[in-house]
């Protein structure tokens, strides 16, 4: 499973500033966006995602890994489900479709 677009508009926590995108015009050139929406691949918006995420699965039972943070299992009736998180992708694992 790819987490592409869910880092696409991603709040932050932090302050980020860029500089102003190429053909923007101002006065002051040493003007900065303030960024209150993530941009693709930035790394607060990883860290950010992966939050909710996380916060998300264990509220619906899922167990962290102290292990590998990134592992997430849930157990209940005999069934099982694995999910491994690496960046922004999902590897999922069950014994039940």
């Amino acid at each position: 499973m790819d987490m592409h677009n869910a880092l696409l508009h991603e709040d932050l926590e932090e302050k980020v500033f860029m500089k102003m995108p190429p053909g923007f015009r101002s006065s002051d050139p040493r003007k900065v966006c303030k960024l209150h929406k993530s941009l693709y691949r930035l790394c607060q918006a990883l860290r950010q995602c992966f939050s909710k995420l996380s916060s998300k699965l264990l509220e619906y039972g899922f167990v962290q890994s102290y292990a590998d943070y990134s592992l997430f299992t849930y157990h209940k009736e005999g069934k099982y489900i694995a999910l491994l998180v690496y960046i922004d992708d999902i590897v999922p694992i069950g014994n039940d479709p």
